[in-house]
């Protein structure tokens, strides 16, 4: 298959789909726009878990911190 079959077969595929806003989508189908508005977004969600990862890695630091600052008390 030469590039030129290649771009054309790619270009037939359509627009990229954003899987976050296709999840939003079928997250809120059939639910009257009044209370579909006050689900939390699925992209919200994932920003959410992200931010749990950092609070993990600021765990690890302040695990390696704690003897030397005398904080186990403190933490616990």
């Amino acid at each position: 298959m030469t590039s030129a079959h290649a771009a054309d077969a790619a270009g037939q595929a359509g627009p990229k789909v954003n899987p976050v806003g296709e999840l939003d989508a079928i997250a809120t189908t059939g639910i009257p726009a009044k209370y579909a508005a006050q689900l939390p977004k699925v992209k919200n969600q994932l920003t959410g878990l992200n931010h749990l990862s950092e609070l993990n890695q600021l765990h690890q630091l302040t695990d390696q911190a704690a003897p030397v600052l005398n904080l186990v008390n403190a933490v616990e």
